[in-house]
């Protein structure tokens, strides 16, 4: 046999011998799951006089909600309506959580679930009144934007101003003053003279055209007082 047909014959007997490399399927990414809508139990929505467990001024209160899909652990964040205070309790894995809460105040609370890819799904914010001892004063309630309406364009009057309207209550028929913060930053910039211990829930302001401008309401009764949202309007 001639060395050039010995060496093609070398050559495909390595071919034959030689073993396929076996083929690796790509990895199975898992998809990012995220939770369901968060529903909540307990406190009630709106419930007026929620007593829970007294002690002195304090009152312990169980908060509850329903098992969300795909939830792996909860936030309980509660706050106050009188002073802002605000209650985080994260990582929670059941469904209920104790908070001792002072009593005499309105409150807010809602509940974030996370998924193990840390994707997340708020609760709508419920509130709750906890009774006081029958002779504490009732903290107002926080002051709601009736003009502008919350993120409106709206034009000066004649005079170059704007006539801010709002509304607020008080559980115990107190007379209410107001504190009016306005200003193109956050709302939350300290006020003229004119702006403070307003008796009416309405005030004229001058201001400019073009501009976007923040607002929030002080209501206060004779012990308490209770800061609103921030607002916003544009001005033409």
């Amino acid at each position: 046999m001639g060395k050039f047909s010995c060496m093609l014959a070398l050559m495909f007997g390595l071919i034959a011998c030689s073993k396929e490399e076996p083929v690796v399927p790509p990895p199975v990414v898992a998809p990012l799951l995220e939770p369901g809508k968060v529903s909540l139990k307990l406190p009630e929505n709106n419930k007026d006089c929620e007593v829970g467990i007294v002690s002195a001024d304090k009152a312990e209160i169980e908060f509850s909600w329903n098992a969300t899909e795909n939830a792996k652990k909860y936030q309980l964040v509660v706050n106050s309506s009188v002073n802002g205070k605000v209650i985080d309790v994260s990582d929670l894995t059941g469904l209920t959580t104790k908070v001792i809460l002072t009593r005499g105040q309105a409150y807010t609370w809602n509940i974030t679930a996370f998924s193990s890819s840390a994707k997340s799904s708020v609760s709508p914010l419920w509130k709750f009144y906890l009774s006081g001892d029958g002779i504490s004063n009732r903290s107002p309630t926080a002051a709601k934007a009736i003009f502008p309406i919350p993120g409106s364009t709206i034009s000066l009057n004649d005079l170059g101003k704007v006539k801010l309207e709002w509304y607020s209550e008080d559980p115990d028929k107190d007379a209410l003053l107001y504190e009016i913060r306005i200003d193109t930053i956050d709302g939350k910039q300290k006020p003229p003279s004119t702006l403070v211990d307003l008796k009416v829930p309405q005030v004229e302001i001058g201001l400019k055209s073009g501009k976007l401008y923040f607002w929030s309401v002080i209501t206060k009764d004779p012990a308490i007082s209770v800061t609103s949202d921030v607002f916003s309007f544009k001005v033409r």
